[in-house]
């Protein structure tokens, strides 16, 4: 089963937000709905592996200041399975948080979810698309991920057991093995094998390097005369923009009261986009190709080289004139950033170095993120405030989930060698 992302992005009804605002807050501040939240337990909703709701404030559009950008609540979730199973769950389960926040969204059904039907459409009518997703650990469920970590928690419970007996050390490896997959039969966790290993991802994943590679070279000479012409007018424009200077934006306080709670954390960033087809043609060819490799050499838990994110998105608003990034990750705000800048920053600077304000950028991808302070300077400035993150996993990191996938997976198996044991023990 695949893992889908979903953004439903409606406008705030005039004059709402000093009502919406403070429900946010009561809903995420109390996400398991154990008390004060009475609208939704996000526990209940089998399928999301997280989840958000984020107002973008009202602003000024940067390119023309003329124009104003209206209060939008966007919904983000990582789900597993198809779009009507999820919508239909999230209706029905948390049919009292949607009829309270959507009743401050322009058109929402005035029956509400009394006609769930009329809530599905309007849901689904103000879905906006997802041009570039990443996810860390591809064909894994939310019940696959729990089956894993509930699996390694009863072993290293009967390991702990036996070696208080002293049956560990004198056993040897195969014994141990078998001793282990003798008490899972017993217990009450059944082991569910992974629709794809980890290995058989990594083996996909170099197959599909040499695909591109193969694909790619010839399609770079034979498009090299359009390049040229790309590359001139590129450094037209960033000689331009470097000439532009902006004043800082001010930073959301609220932003630092819902960082390092858990081990993972949330980030939302928006920004504008720079003006000219020239620069979001550009944007939208690199987000597409950040797409493909996502989908194809990004599937082992790394974006770059970057292994903590558990699942991040971009997607535009705005008839395309902002561009909004959420990620899913583990660690502080500051290590995340530095995992970007030391192992992904030409990607990450040939995609913002097309958006307002990011440092000045050469070539695309250079410069930019490599000025780590201005980096890290305009990234607090345009990240967003989410009052409500959900995460089904919280206190679990992408490695450790990875590892639990993989000792699950190595004790159903009927075909490990000596070393496959001996690491699946050491694992342990």
């Amino acid at each position: 089963m695949e893992q889908n992302a979903l953004s439903i992005v409606t406008y705030v009804t005039q004059g709402s937000m000093p009502i919406l605002e403070p429900l946010l807050e009561v809903i995420g501040e109390d996400i398991g709905g154990e008390d004060l939240n009475q609208y939704i337990r996000f526990g209940d909703l089998t399928t999301i592996h997280f989840a958000c709701w984020v107002v973008l404030p009202s602003t000024a559009d940067s390119s023309n200041p003329m124009n104003t950008y209206r209060d939008t609540l966007v919904l983000e979730t990582n789900f597993d399975g198809d779009l009507d199973t999820h919508l239909n769950e999230l209706i029905s389960k948390g049919g009292k948080a949607l009829d309270a926040i959507y009743a401050y969204c322009d058109g929402w059904p005035t029956s509400g979810t009394a006609n769930p039907g009329a809530v599905l459409a309007y849901l689904k009518a103000h879905i906006v698309a997802t041009p570039a997703f990443y996810i860390g650990c591809p064909r894994h469920t939310v019940a696959d991920i729990r089956n894993a970590r509930d699996v390694r928690a009863e072993i290293e419970e009967f390991l702990d057991s036996e070696d208080k007996q002293g049956t560990v050390a004198s056993a040897s490896d195969a014994e141990l093995l078998q001793r282990i997959k003798d008490h899972l039969v017993k217990s009450q966790v059944s082991a569910v094998p992974s629709l794809e290993t980890l290995d058989a991802q990594s083996r996909r994943s170099w197959r599909n390097v040499v695909i591109t590679a193969l694909i790619g070279a010839p399609l770079l000479l034979l498009c090299s005369p359009l390049i040229l012409i790309w590359y001139v007018a590129l450094r037209i424009n960033e000689v331009r923009d470097s000439k532009i200077v902006k004043p800082p934006l001010p930073v959301d306080p609220r932003l630092f009261g819902k960082e390092d709670i858990w081990i993972q954390n949330h980030l939302t960033t928006l920004v504008d986009v720079k003006p000219g087809k020239f620069r979001l043609g550009t944007l939208k060819f690199v987000l597409w190709l950040v797409n493909i490799l996502a989908k194809t050499v990004f599937i082992t838990g790394q974006l770059g080289g970057i292994p903590t994110i558990h699942f991040a998105r971009w997607l535009f608003l705005e008839k395309d004139r902002r561009l909004l990034f959420f990620s899913n990750y583990d660690g502080s705000w500051a290590s995340y950033l530095g995992d970007f800048v030391d192992k992904a920053n030409y990607g990450l600077t040939a995609v913002w170095s097309n958006t307002d304000r990011f440092p000045n950028s050469q070539n695309l991808a250079f410069g930019g993120a490599q000025h780590i302070e201005a980096f890290k300077a305009w990234s607090r400035q345009h990240n967003v405030y989410a009052a409500v993150w959900y995460s089904a996993y919280p206190q679990e990191t992408l490695q450790n989930l990875k590892t639990d996938i993989r000792i699950r997976d190595a004790v159903v198996s009927n075909s490990l060698s000596t070393t496959d044991v001996r690491e699946l023990l050491q694992r342990l």
